[in-house]
């Protein structure tokens, strides 16, 4: 009995068996998130089973290898408490999951979690992708008022489903690799907006890719001007020199303190926006209507939400009817597609504000990550269209709050 006593304390002792516990758990959770937005078939019973089993090795490492200071603690109960409390009044659980997700990453590198994600992600999309163009699954085509031909799906449940998964994986992509990239990169990269607006006709994913390329493009030019403009003055001792601060070096600096700014406020305000321009929306002003015809019915279908269901604190069942899986809707279309209103209507505007709070918390400690700063204002851009803020089969970003980001880190001592 000593002796295994003494392999386990041995065990919990080495935090790299903390960070196995967390990866197993994570490949079999976002397994199963990913696979359920393509076309592929499943046995339900197994994907119950790997999901329990995810469950329960992400609450292993949080209670075998985690320490918390008094003031991480209550954090952690607090985001846990605010996620039971939603599940009690709407009956969503995926709050509380997305949360357990976030607290089991402490510690875990944030780099490396998002090499994981990217991984899972190339590898299931892609074969969804090719499996549709080779006819193993489904490829669905859609028609649209506002386009002429097919709509593709390329293996997923939806148009929009298959362009988010590429926006993301682009952004992940842009963040890792950021120094490495090169012309041809970006070039790249535009072709893929351009496929992606011409078969799937997704407006939104089209620009926030294009977004990328010039948010990154812009950043990796002045950083490249900067770097020209760094000069070593002969015979004067390094110590003693006087640093000289050139115009482009200037804008260089100037353009990296604006982001963490920029991403500190932008979630809070598209919100405000969003919420205003849904609950102010009127089918007779001729501005609002052209709004909503551009994204495609957002805002009358937000202002629907708001006068059948209004806000609550810890949310309500919405009950809503999408596209996906099929090519016919068999029940009236309604859809919340704004991460902001979908929240504050299904999961309350406590849950709503913990999630800024969240996204604040990534901000403030990770400010000199400019990177991180513009993948983030990135995602607020395009969670002001799409729903997909706090499903980790997209949005791998959340994990930075606790996990280890270069060398900023929540310390346990």
């Amino acid at each position: 009995m000593n002796s295994l006593m003494t392999k386990y304390n041995n065990w919990t002792k080495n935090p790299h068996n903390g960070e196995d516990l967390f990866f197993y758990g994570f490949v079999l959770f976002i397994f199963r998130g990913i696979m359920g937005t393509t076309m592929f078939p499943y046995i339900g019973i197994i994907f119950k089973i790997s999901f329990g089993i995810a469950i329960l090795l992400l609450i292993m490492k949080i209670i075998l290898f985690d320490k918390y200071t008094f003031k991480m603690l209550i954090a952690v109960t607090g985001m846990f408490v605010c996620s039971a409390l939603v599940f009690l009044s709407s009956g969503y659980f995926t709050p509380f999951l997305w949360v357990l997700l976030i607290v089991a990453a402490k510690d875990v590198p944030f780099r490396k979690i998002l090499k994981v994600y990217l991984l899972m992600n190339i590898t299931i999309m892609g074969l969804a992708f090719v499996a549709s163009l080779l006819g193993v699954v489904e490829n669905l085509a859609y028609t649209n008022d506002e386009w002429d031909g097919y709509r593709y799906s390329f293996g997923c449940v939806y148009t929009t489903d298959f362009a988010a998964h590429v926006f993301f994986m682009l952004l992940a992509a842009f963040y890792l690799y950021q120094e490495r990239l090169r012309w041809y990169h970006y070039a790249g990269t535009c072709a893929i907006a351009i496929f992606i607006y011409y078969f799937c006709f997704a407006k939104l994913d089209t620009i926030c890719i294009i977004l990328i390329i010039l948010f990154f493009g812009g950043y990796h030019i002045l950083q490249w001007q900067s770097k020209r403009e760094c000069i070593v003055v002969p015979g004067i001792e390094k110590d003693s020199q006087q640093i000289f601060v050139f115009k482009r070096t200037k804008a260089y600096l100037k353009w990296k303190g604006l982001w963490m700014k920029f991403a500190l406020i932008s979630m809070p305000a598209l919100t405000i926006l969003m919420y205003f321009l849904s609950d102010s929306y009127k089918q007779d002003n001729e501005f609002l209507e052209t709004i909503n015809e551009t994204i495609t019915g957002r805002l009358a279908f937000g202002k629907k939400g708001l006068e059948d269901y209004g806000i609550s604190l810890f949310g309500q069942e919405v009950p809503m009817v999408g596209f996906g899986g099929s090519t016919t809707l068999e029940e009236e279309y309604f859809f919340i597609d704004s991460s902001y209103l979908n929240i504050l209507l299904r999961y309350g505007i406590l849950f709503l504000i913990m999630v800024f709070i969240i996204y604040g918390t990534i901000c403030y400690k990770n400010k000199k990550d400019t990177i991180l700063m513009m993948a983030i204002v990135l995602l607020a851009i395009s969670c002001f269209i799409d729903h997909h803020i706090i499903e980790e089969a997209y949005n791998p970003l959340t994990y930075a709050l606790f996990a280890k980001t270069g060398d900023v880190m929540w310390r346990s001592s």
